[in-house]
């Protein structure tokens, strides 16, 4: 059913929502808690759980032995560059059935990579900060991706190098092969020369290499290690018909890329490796990519869309996409059989397989819904079997949380935008109270998932809407297309027509709206205050862009030359569009903003550095209208650890309930 705003009303009014209790205020530590298990993956042999979780206020990983039930967890140490700072992990891949390699952190920013065995020994730095071996020396952590394990004796990883450290462009990237066990590597793989992307089959051969040069692009194959290359695409203009490799299906011989159907959504071909034809793709949808060209949503780091490669069958099992919420199309009759399972067992979450055994007799899973932040099951096909073994929030109770609803509006140039709408539970979606929450990145996208923030906002009492702008990837080319330096613009306009698609449609009170946003989502939230002051009566910016030409010298992207890069394109260029820059900068007009303030920051935000909020405190300051604000002490660019987190939301609530007034009982 397509939803329309006055069927989305009249669908939520009919929905059950009318008659039910209203649900009691719940300690704002139950949501400001960091979950027990996060990031949790199932070890190659299937013996072993490995995990994230908050120990002493840092996020450790910890390994358990699935049998025996045995736990260890490795501590990654403090930097010396950052004044003996805590370092903690941010997430991690398995390399061999006891070896680990993870990327740590320090006040949220990268900080490096290392290899450990579970028991945390035999630790070596492989790049970043970390000590490692390349060539005796430091790389920074952001030169290098994992593109494939090579689960040898030695743990290999397969990398990408793309000449951080110079001789050679970024967008060129050499493939390298690192022995875990002492951090040395080789070059397995030269860049030709134009490759920007790289295809590997399952034994992490290069076989696919996509061209780039300037607009113009193509593609490189062969059948082989030994094999000469051969072009099957020559390089030229192919606006609207580029590709990016997907994978190799071994046991059917295909190799698969992603590209543009004919609605202008990305979705998943076969290619022919003689000519380099696409055949028909597996499947499309017209409004939704089957896989987006860049950002994926995902829960605990697992992505909800692309393809499903099976290790032990060696081929393309199914594909997971994304249209309202989480869905997987299978074409293999036993993963199908596995999901029929699973869903019958578990009817009230999307259950979707995190990974599997090598040898695909053990299967981890993760069950999760819009009210349920989830547990992790494991199946075992061989007993068979299927348990509980870890559970992400086990004190917060389904039951009392929001049902998150998908909706859509047609902006003032016609374009049709998706969102979610949140409403506290017992309640119709009518003349509420509502927070309006754009989402930062703004090349990411909201999703439909248990978020800790808003349901606490929906317990308050307070509607929560999340609109998915022009630029937020899933949406097909167009949307996409449109957002390109639309920063202050279109973007902008897709926000404040939300809003009062809200009022029109009878959801939101006029007269009780709120907006709030971090990193980009603060800076919607500040430009939306003095440009719309008419539509809301306060704002929450955290971690908010202020000042545009300042942030490409002082944020972390200033020395990442592809990520200035594409700002540059996608945002703007200051040495060229300067003045439109600062015109677009709420420093610069902080007399429009009169509505009250809260400004939250974390000192040691390297994405969004602290001064950007001192700037925009000190304007306001100016003009008279003095600002709320928090700067919290080593916090990076997130809401950090649950001390951290519990004054962010705490505060958020406080002023909300001052400024915006107290939601709906």
């Amino acid at each position: 059913m397509r939803l329309t705003p006055r069927g989305l009303c009249l669908l939520l009014a009919l929905a059950g929502w009318t008659g039910l209790l209203a649900i009691e205020r719940l300690p704002i530590e139950d949501f400001a808690r960091q979950p027990d298990t996060l990031y949790a993956r199932l070890s190659p042999d299937g013996r072993s759980l490995a995990f994230l979780r908050d120990r002493q206020s840092r996020t450790l990983l910890h390994v358990v032995d699935l049998d025996s039930g045995k736990m260890h967890f490795i501590n990654p140490g403090y930097s010396s560059l950052a004044h003996d700072a805590p370092k903690e992990f941010n997430s991690f891949t398995w390399v061999g059935p006891r070896r680990i390699v993870a990327t740590t952190t320090v006040y949220d920013a990268l900080f490096g990579m290392l290899a450990t065995d579970i028991d945390g020994s035999k630790v070596i730095g492989i790049s970043g900060y970390e000590e490692g071996g390349f060539g005796g020396g430091r790389a920074r952590l952001w030169e290098y991706g994992i593109i494939h394990r090579c689960f040898d004796a030695t743990g290999s990883i397969l990398m990408l190098d793309r000449h951080m450290n110079g001789g050679g462009s970024p967008n060129r990237p050499n493939i390298i092969k690192v022995d875990t066990a002492t951090g040395y590597y080789k070059t397995v793989e030269k860049n030709p020369g134009e490759v920007a992307r790289w295809g590997l089959d399952e034994d992490g051969v290069a076989r696919l290499g996509i061209l780039s040069h300037g607009d113009l692009s193509g593609a490189i194959y062969r059948d082989g290690a030994n094999a000469p290359w051969k072009t099957i695409l020559p390089l030229k203009n192919r606006r609207n018909a580029e590709i990016k490799p997907l994978g190799f299906d071994h046991a059917n011989n295909r190799v698969f890329v992603a590209a543009l159907t004919a609605a202008r959504r990305w979705s998943v071909f076969p290619l022919n490796p003689t000519d380099g034809s696409l055949g028909a793709p597996l499947f499309e949808d017209p409004v939704y990519d089957i896989v987006p060209a860049s950002y994926s949503p995902s829960l605990d780091g697992v992505p909800l869309t692309g393809p499903v490669f099976s290790s032990a069958k060696k081929a393309l099992v199914g594909v997971r996409f994304y249209n309202d919420a989480p869905r997987v199309k299978w074409f293999d009759k036993d993963y199908q059989k596995y999901q029929r399972s699973v869903d019958k067992a578990l009817p009230n979450t999307v259950n979707v397989i995190i990974n599997e055994s090598e040898d695909g007799q053990r299967l981890l899973w993760l069950a999760f819904s819009d009210q349920d932040p989830g547990a992790y099951y494991l199946m075992d096909v061989a007993k068979p079997s299927f348990r509980k073994v870890a559970v992400r929030m086990a004190w917060i109770k389904p039951a009392q949380m929001a049902s998150v609803r998908p909706f859509h509006y047609t902006a003032r140039d016609g374009l049709v935008i998706h969102g979610y709408l949140t409403i506290p539970a017992g309640h119709e979606p009518k003349n509420l109270p509502m927070i309006v929450m754009p989402h930062g990145g703004p090349w990411v996208r909201d999703a439909w998932n248990f978020d800790p923030l808003v349901q606490l906002l929906a317990n308050r009492g307070y509607a929560v809407m999340q609109m998915n702008y022009r630029g937020s990837p899933g949406y097909g080319y167009e949307l996409d297309q449109k957002a390109r330096r639309q920063i202050g613009g279109e973007i902008q306009n897709d926000i404040e027509d939300a809003t009062r698609w809200a009022i029109a449609a009878a959801v939101a009170d006029p007269k009780q709206l709120a907006i709030m946003g971090a990193s980009y989502g603060g800076y919607s939230t500040l430009f939306a205050l003095g440009k719309t002051p008419d539509l809301y009566r306060c704002g929450v910016s955290i971690a908010g862009v202020t000042d545009w030409p300042a942030i490409y010298e002082d944020s972390d992207v200033s020395a990442n030359r592809m990520a200035k890069q594409h700002w540059k394109e996608e945002i703007g260029d200051p040495g060229k569009d300067l003045a439109r820059l600062r015109e677009i900068s709420p420093v610069n007009f902080a007399e429009l903003i009169t509505a009250p303030v809260l400004i939250i920051q974390g000192k040691e935000d390297v994405r969004v550095p602290q001064d950007q909020a001192k700037r925009m405190v000190s304007a306001l300051e100016k003009v008279g209208h003095k600002p709320e604000s928090l700067f919290i002490p080593n916090l990076g660019h997130s809401y950090g650890d649950e001390k951290q987190r519990l004054r962010i939301f705490q505060s958020v609530v406080t002023f909300l309930e001052a400024n915006l007034g107290p939601g709906v009982n």
